[in-house]
């Protein structure tokens, strides 16, 4: 990995952070498709800061570290807001700050012990973060356009939640086995 810090896939990374203070914005002023557009572009910068980064050998360390970060700010901040304003329930919530927690305590002490730690997201954390996304995106344009119905937004709240235990129970036992490994070393 290259040391680069100004290169055009972590400049694509920055702006989605810079992003995320509009969304949260503009989800308070109830301007739900100002929201939903900032989202896009937020998305875009999300695609396209990977897509460079591997198409034109610009990876580096920085950006393996910021991209889950802005991905993380971008994601708790409209999910805390969408709560605040009554929008998503208070288990999915605490759901998703819980896991959260769990993903960078867990990081931090592995990295603090063993000096060694790599962002690998598994495959459920994945889909947990594409239906957080998908599940934002919803509930935005339900706020928008009374779209796609409260039943689809119910059973995306369930599965949400579902997928954003499941991953955090796996990100537990995941540096909970890491842990016991490296000490055994």
């Amino acid at each position: 990995m290259q040391d680069r810090i100004l290169n055009i896939p972590n400049l694509l990374t920055l702006a989605r952070i810079l992003i995320t203070p509009f969304i949260i914005y503009a989800i308070l002023e109830h301007q739900a498709v100002l929201a939903l557009i900032l989202m896009a572009a937020a998305g875009v910068t999300d695609m396209l800061d990977g897509a460079i980064a591997r198409y034109f050998n610009q990876r580096s360390t920085v950006g393996a570290y910021m991209d889950p970060l802005a991905d993380k700010l971008l994601l708790i901040s409209t999910i805390v807001t969408l709560y605040f304003i009554d929008h998503l329930p208070l288990y999915l919530f605490l759901a998703v700050i819980f896991r959260d927690l769990i993903i960078v305590v867990g990081a931090i002490a592995y990295e603090m012990v063993t000096h060694k730690l790599e962002m690998q997201p598994s495959i459920a954390s994945k889909v947990t973060t594409f239906l957080q996304i998908t599940l934002v995106l919803a509930v935005l344009s339900d706020m928008a356009w009374q779209f796609p119905g409260q039943n689809v937004l119910e059973m995306s709240i369930l599965l949400t939640f579902t997928f954003t235990c499941i991953s955090g129970l796996q990100y537990m036992v995941v540096w909970m086995r890491k842990a016991v490994t490296d000490e055994a070393k």
